[in-house]
């Protein structure tokens, strides 16, 4: 989810946020429509009586995409004026979405794949689509998955944010039959490891490559620690050694949310150095400890 920065906040404050995030949703689904763009409504408004508590809101639009229609819906939000504001490697930890902007819509979250799932994401998209429904929001007819695939969805999203009520409804309320087709499709997903870091089975799962950085999503820890989970994570001595060079840039991505403007020289400098002083400190922190 992008952050509401004092930008986003002036720009969208006369229209309630649950109302904005209905209407910029039934926008996002006219383009798809009218382009022959395959996607799928995620959280807040897409999610199906029953799966969460009610009065949950969302401060943003959740899509996503067939990743070979995302070039098609890129243009048709750049064409109504929503401006690109974080790429994919730079938006999340995953490299899974990338964030938009308009002055009247606010954020679209445009995701290419789903934290957790493992396989092929043109692959990956047909299976949570297969039993998509469509769901009135705005009063516009939006797919969303159907209700197994959403539980899923829920469960992997609040084991990504530390936990949260979205379990509760999505899983723990579940019959066991229900919780078995979750499983199920988890498994044909490639899944495994992220279901249990959100249903407190993680330990479970020990050994795999990405069990240190769900750890780290669920309890918390130190940059460091984060960065090493990362490193542990990651496919391949590429991908490795490209993370190791991410670590040591600022996200300007990131850096322009959080001072509502394009960053200057002397901030990315300045936010370079702190960077390197708070790794600098942590380590040595870690090795007196040692």
């Amino acid at each position: 989810m992008a952050p509401m920065t004092q930008e986003a906040s002036a720009a969208t404050g006369q229209m309630p946020i649950a109302a904005r995030v209905h209407l910029a949703h039934a926008v996002v689904q006219k383009l798809a429509d009218d382009r022959g763009i395959d996607l799928l409504h995620l959280k807040g408004p897409a999610v199906l009586p029953g799966l969460r508590a009610d009065g949950r809101q969302s401060s943003d639009v959740d899509v996503l995409v067939r990743p070979s229609h995302l070039h098609v819906l890129v243009a048709s939000l750049e064409s109504v004026g929503f401006e690109q504001r974080t790429d994919f490697a730079t938006g999340s930890v995953f490299a899974h979405a990338a964030n938009w902007w308009h002055d009247h819509w606010g954020w679209v979250d445009v995701h290419v794949s789903w934290p957790g799932v493992t396989i092929d994401s043109e692959r990956a998209f047909e299976v949570l689509s297969r039993d998509s429904v469509r769901h009135p929001i705005a009063h516009r007819a939006c797919p969303v998955p159907g209700r197994t695939a959403q539980r899923l969805v829920l469960v992997l999203h609040a084991a990504r944010s530390g936990g949260g009520p979205d379990v509760e409804g999505a899983w723990d309320a579940a019959d066991p039959a229900e919780q078995a087709e979750v499983r199920a499709l988890t498994a044909e997903l490639g899944a495994e490891v992220a279901l249990a870091a959100g249903i407190g089975e993680l330990e479970l799962h020990r050994g795999a490559p990405t069990y240190a950085l769900w750890h780290q999503f669920v309890h918390g820890g130190t940059r460091l620690d984060e960065w090493r989970a990362r490193l542990a994570a990651a496919p391949g001595a590429r991908a490795k050694a490209d993370l190791l060079t991410s670590a040591l840039r600022v996200n300007r991505d990131h850096l322009r949310m959080e001072l509502g403007h394009a960053p200057t020289r002397q901030e990315v400098r300045s936010r370079q150095l702190r960077r390197l002083r708070r790794a600098a400190d942590e380590l040595a922190r870690r090795v007196t400890r040692r």
